[in-house]
C-alpha cells in the first residue's frame, strides 16, 4: 500500500501580501457635502453623515466664519473655547458633537452606514482623531468616553440621553483618556462584533457616572464640545487555504495571507512565515493567527487529513465450513491477509482464516482512494447482540428491541417480564403500563437445531409520571406591592424545578421569590422533573397592575440659595400621557412639561422670576396606555 507522491497546491502564482483592510467609513473626513453655507449649517449637506441625535454640527472651511452651526474659522485664536476656531486635522471638514452637563444631559450623535455590515465574531480596529473645544482657561469642560456606537437600525434603538448604557454595553466602545488640551489627539480602540451592525454613531457613549471628567459648572445649559475628523473602522482577516485530505507519504504546501502580521502553529511547531511545507503522518490542524495593531486578531484554520482506506463488509455471514469466495470485482491491485490464497484476484478461504473477524487489504493501482478493507465474519456459531431504544423511563413506556447481530435468526419468541409476549422476527416494540422492573427473555433459532437462549435480568426500569402543578401569592400583585411567592404543588417526588417567570427571569428553586418590575400580564411556567427524569409542564397566567402614586410639594423658595429652588413630582409607577400645567393668579399658563422628572424653575414664560404667591397646578396622566387621563390639581407657593 506504500507509495510516494508530491502535492503543491498554490493559492496564486507568487506570494502576494493583502492589501490595507477597507475602511468600512464611506467618509471618514467629513468632506462629502454640497457646499451649503448659511444658517443652520448642521449635517444636512452632508451626503454620506446625518444626525441620530440631537443636532452634531458640520464645520468646514469653506463654510465662512461664524457660530458653530455656521462654519469653520481659522483665524481666530484656539485655546479660548471657541467652538468654530481652529484647524481640521485633515482636509477642510470636521464634526463637531455636544455633550450637555448632568447624567441627563443631551447627547449630540452623527451616524453614517458603513460600507459593509460589520460580521458577527470579528474584531475591528477602530480610531479617530478627536479635539476638545471647551478650553478657555478657567472655563475648562474635559471629559473621556467619547467614542462609536454600532447599530442595526438607522438611528439609536433606545434613548442615548436617559437609557442606562450598561444594557447596551455590547454595542459601543469610546476611549477611557480624558480629551484635553487645545491640540487633535488620535483614539484607538477595538470593538468585536455580536450582531451584523451597519450603522455608526459617533459622539459622547455610556453613562456620566462612570465618566472622567473637568467641569467648571454644572448648569444644564453648558456641556462638553469636541471636534471629530478622519474615523477609521477596520476589519482584521486572515486567509487560508481549503482542507486538504492527502494520501499516505503526501506532502503539500500551504500559502496564508493576511493584511496585518500572522503566525500560525499545529500542536506540535510554529512559525511566522506564510508559506509552509508540510508532510502529514495523520490529521493535523494549521490554526493561523493575524494581528492587528491595536489587540484585535483575527483566526482561521486549515485541517489536513490521510485519506484512509474505504471500509466494507463482506455481505454474507461465513463459518468455518464455507467454501473459498472471491472478494474482488476484477479491479487492479493486489489483496493482503488471512486467508489470501488469490493476491491478484481476491480469492478467500475462511477455512485458512478460521474463526473472528478478519481484515483483508486491497492496495488499488488506481491510488489511495480505491484502497479498501474488506471485513469477513466467520463464527463457530451465531450470538445475537441486543439493542434497546431505552432502559428506562415513565410510565407509559414504548421500548424497542432489536437484534443488532451480524446474521439475523429465523424466528424469535420474546418475553418482556411482564406477562407480555412476540414472536416478530428481528425486533418488537413493547409498551409497559405497570411501573416497575423487567426482566427481557429471548429465544432465537439461527437454523434447525441451532437455537440460543438468551436473557437479561432488569433489563427495563419504569417510573411513575408526575403531574406538575403550582399556586403564588399574592393573587393579584401590582407595581407597589409586587414581590410573588410561587409554591409548587406537584404530586410527586420531585428533584429539580425549572420556572419561568414570563419577563425573562428563571429559577431552579422549589419555592422561588420573584418581583416584577413592570406592570403587565405574564406567563408563569414550571417544568417539574421527577424520579427517572420524568418531566410534565404548567402554567398560569399571572397579571401585575400598575399602581401609581403621586407626590407634589406645596411650596418652594426659588432664591438660588441651593435649597429648595424647584418644583417638582414625586411619583412610583408609570405615568402615560403625562401633562404638568402650572397658571398664575388670573389663570395665566406660565409653564408646562410632559416629562414627570421635569422640575419648574420658578420663571414665567418670558424669562423673569414668578412673583411671590399662590400658583395653581394640574396634573394630567393615565394608569394605562390610551386610556382616559386622570387629573391632579392642587396650589402651590412661591416663598422668596
Amino acid at each position: 500500500m506504500l507509495r510516494t507522491c508530491l502535492y503543491l497546491i498554490l493559492l496564486s502564482a507568487a506570494w502576494v501580501q493583502l492589501p490595507a483592510q477597507q475602511n468600512l467609513i464611506p467618509d471618514p473626513g467629513f468632506e462629502d457635502w454640497d457646499g451649503t453655507t448659511g444658517f443652520p449649517a448642521t449635517m444636512s449637506g452632508l451626503t454620506h453623515w446625518y444626525n441620530a441625535n440631537g443636532t452634531t454640527d458640520h464645520h468646514h472651511v469653506d463654510n465662512g466664519a461664524g457660530s458653530n452651526l455656521t462654519g469653520l474659522d481659522t483665524t481666530c485664536a484656539v485655546g479660548q473655547g471657541f467652538t468654530n476656531c481652529g484647524f481640521p486635522f485633515a482636509g477642510g471638514g470636521v464634526l463637531g458633537a455636544w455633550k450637555g452637563n448632568g447624567p441627563d444631559g443631551s447627547k449630540e450623535w452623527a451616524g453614517t452606514e458603513l460600507l459593509e455590515p460589520l460580521v458577527p465574531g470579528e474584531c475591528y480596529e477602530i480610531s479617530f482623531w478627536v479635539q476638545n473645544k471647551k478650553d478657555r482657561p478657567g472655563q475648562l469642560m474635559e471629559t473621556n468616553q467619547w467614542g462609536v456606537c454600532f447599530s442595526e437600525s438607522q438611528l439609536p434603538a433606545f434613548n442615548p440621553n436617559l437609557s442606562d448604557f450598561s444594557f447596551y454595553e455590547n454595542q459601543w466602545v469610546a476611549t477611557p483618556q480624558v480629551i484635553a488640551g487645545s491640540e487633535w489627539q488620535k483614539v484607538e480602540l477595538t470593538f468585536t462584533a455580536d450582531a451584523p451592525y451597519r450603522y455608526l454613531f459617533i459622539g459622547f457613549m455610556g453613562n456620566v457616572a462612570d465618566a472622567t471628567y473637568n467641569a467648571y459648572t454644572d448648569a444644564f445649559m453648558i456641556g462638553f464640545y469636541a471636534w471629530f475628523d478622519e474615523v477609521s473602522v477596520r476589519q482584521v482577516s486572515v486567509e487560508v487555504p481549503e482542507d486538504q485530505a492527502l494520501c499516505p507519504g503526501d506532502s503539500i504546501q500551504l500559502e496564508f495571507a493576511s493584511n496585518y502580521p500572522l503566525s500560525w502553529e499545529n500542536g506540535a511547531s510554529s512559525g511566522t512565515a506564510s508559506t509552509v511545507w508540510a508532510a502529514p503522518d495523520g490529521p493535523v490542524t494549521y490554526r493561523v493567527t493575524a494581528t492587528g495593531e491595536w489587540g484585535c486578531t483575527a483566526v482561521d484554520s486549515v485541517q489536513l487529513s490521510i485519506i484512509p482506506p474505504q471500509l466494507e463488509t463482506y455481505s454474507a455471514l461465513l463459518c468455518t465450513a464455507s467454501e473459498a469466495v472471491q472478494l474482488g470485482g476484477g479491479e487492479a491491485g493486489t489483496w493482503s491477509g488471512p486467508g489470501v490464497s488469490g493476491p491478484a484476484n481476491g480469492v478467500f478461504d475462511p477455512q485458512a482464516a478460521g474463526p473472528g473477524v478478519v481484515d483483508v487489504f486491497f492496495d488499488a493501482d488506481a491510488g489511495c482512494a480505491s484502497d479498501r478493507v474488506v471485513s469477513v465474519e466467520i463464527l463457530e456459531a451465531p450470538s445475537p447482540v441486543w439493542s434497546f431504544t431505552t432502559v428506562s423511563g415513565c410510565a407509559p413506556l414504548e421500548v424497542s428491541f432489536s437484534d443488532q447481530g451480524q446474521e439475523p435468526g429465523m424466528s424469535y419468541q420474546w418475553a418482556f417480564g411482564d406477562g407480555g409476549v412476540s414472536e416478530t422476527p428481528l425486533a418488537a416494540v413493547h409498551t409497559y403500563a405497570d411501573t416497575g422492573t423487567f426482566d427481557l427473555r429471548v429465544s432465537v433459532t439461527y437454523f434447525e437445531g441451532c437455537t440460543v437462549q438468551d436473557s437479561i435480568p432488569e433489563a427495563v426500569r419504569v417510573y411513575p409520571q408526575p403531574e406538575a402543578a403550582f399556586s403564588f401569592t399574592p393573587e393579584a400583585p401590582d407595581r407597589v406591592n409586587n414581590e410573588v411567592s410561587f409554591i409548587d404543588e406537584t404530586q410527586a417526588l420531585v428533584y429539580q424545578w425549572e420556572w419561568s417567570f414570563g419577563d425573562g427571569a428563571f429559577s431552579s428553586s422549589p419555592a422561588p421569590l420573584h418581583t416584577y418590575l413592570q406592570p403587565g400580564q405574564y406567563e408563569a411556567g414550571l417544568v417539574v422533573t421527577a424520579a427517572g427524569n420524568c418531566q410534565d409542564s404548567t402554567t398560569q397566567l399571572i397579571t401585575v397592575d400598575n399602581a401609581v402614586r403621586i407626590y407634589s410639594p406645596s411650596a418652594f423658595s426659588p432664591n438660588d440659595d441651593g435649597v429648595n429652588d424647584y418644583f417638582g413630582i414625586g411619583y412610583i409607577g408609570l405615568l402615560y400621557g403625562y401633562q404638568l400645567n402650572i397658571y398664575d393668579r388670573w389663570g395665566g399658563m406660565i409653564f408646562e412639561s410632559t416629562d414627570p422628572d421635569a422640575k419648574w424653575d420658578g420663571l414665567a414664560a418670558d424669562g423673569t422670576p414668578a412673583g411671590t404667591g399662590t400658583y395653581t397646578y394640574v396634573i394630567a396622566y393615565s394608569v394605562f396606555p390610551d386610556e382616559s387621563p386622570d387629573l391632579l390639581t392642587g396650589e402651590l407657593l412661591i416663598v422668596r
